[in-house]
């Protein structure tokens, strides 16, 4: 028994000294050498500098002060102004707004010139895209523009998935003091009938009245009848006007954060648009990248939720490359450059 307890002694120290990973018999303790270091004498801080009396003291020097910034200038509610009050002489345009008011100066109202100050006329052309509704591909679409320097006509058709029909805006007008000068837009959603916008401009009355009437606008969905604001473009008529501006006077319609307002006509309103100018940006299409300049159409109102943006290439005449257009809905159509004839 005494030999048995032994054992088992020795064996509980064993697993003692493994289970803590000890040595038997203990190493010799390890003696680190320590280097120590003597600290050695700081030089005195020199003295202060004497005090400067009022007398000694050097005049300071005078900070330039910087210019006052002027207030800006705000832009007039174009809708809410009577249309006698548009007529301006030139070509006048706000340098903060970039508010095109008249384009062809003080001589009668007629095409403007091509390749002129402010406003150039793009050529005729057909324009194929590549559509897509949320995303997906879908039917190519098109783009028609056609001018004979004095009137013009402007068709957009998007097809839509399935058997809903097409999307269809159309435009048709003269080419004025202002640009482009819609006297119809018509606008067709799937197999609805169209949404038509009329556009009624004043004519004299003869020299013994001395009288002009009112321009005005009526709409197709509701009897409203609004004043016309010179200068008034359609929903689609006011990409060809910006393409004609940016003909015109490419350095300024692409100088970073211009922004244009143009008063705009819907199916059932007349309102300001500001169109704002983002940037120059690349765009994929089917054939290749483009270079483009990227405009946005800002919200009118706190609860517009529709959002259009447009991109124009200067290679291209400043023709759109890209559209894209999200309803209030959330429904999207995305139209981006495949060819084109003419132009």
């Amino acid at each position: 028994m005494l030999l048995a307890v032994l054992v088992l002694h020795v064996i509980a120290v064993v697993w003692i000294a493994r289970s803590r990973q000890v040595t038997w018999p203990p190493a010799p303790e390890q003696i680190i050498p320590a280097l120590l270091l003597h600290p050695e004498p700081v030089h005195p801080p020199a003295p202060p500098p004497p005090r400067t009396t009022a007398r000694q003291r050097p005049a300071p020097h005078p900070r330039p002060q910087a210019a006052p910034t002027p207030a800006p200038t705000p832009a007039p509610d174009l809708a809410s102004m009577d249309p006698s009050e548009f007529t301006s002489a030139g070509a006048q345009a706000s340098g903060d707004t970039g508010v095109v008011r008249d384009l062809s100066g003080d001589g009668p109202a007629g095409p403007p010139a091509v390749g002129g100050d402010g406003f150039s006329l793009p050529p005729s052309a057909t324009l194929r895209y590549a559509t897509y509704v949320n995303g997906v591909r879908n039917e190519d679409g098109v783009i028609r523009w056609a001018t004979d320097g004095k009137t013009y006509t402007l068709a957009v058709e998007i097809p839509l998935p399935l058997f809903f029909g097409t999307l269809a805006f159309r435009s048709a007008g003269t080419v004025g003091a202002y640009g482009l000068t819609p006297t119809r837009y018509e606008e067709v959603r799937g197999r609805r009938q169209p949404d038509v916008t009329t556009f009624h401009y004043a004519t004299e009355q003869g020299p013994a009245s001395g009288t002009q009437s009112a321009s005005t606008v009526t709409f197709s969905r509701t009897p409203t009848v609004l004043p016309l604001p010179e200068g008034t473009q359609d929903r689609f008529s006011v990409f060809l006007q910006l393409t004609g501006l940016a003909r015109g006077g490419p350095e300024r319609i692409a100088s970073p954060g211009l922004t244009l307002e143009f008063p705009i006509a819907d199916t059932d309103s007349v309102e300001v648009a500001r169109v704002q100018h983002i940037g120059e940006e690349s765009v994929d299409t089917p054939n290749g990248t483009i270079r483009a300049q990227h405009f946005i159409r800002l919200a009118r109102r706190a609860d517009d939720k529709r959002r259009v943006e447009i991109w124009l290439s200067p290679d291209h005449g400043w023709l759109p490359v890209r559209l894209r257009q999200t309803e209030p809905n959330g429904m999207q159509f995305d139209l981006v450059y495949q060819s084109q004839e003419g132009g």
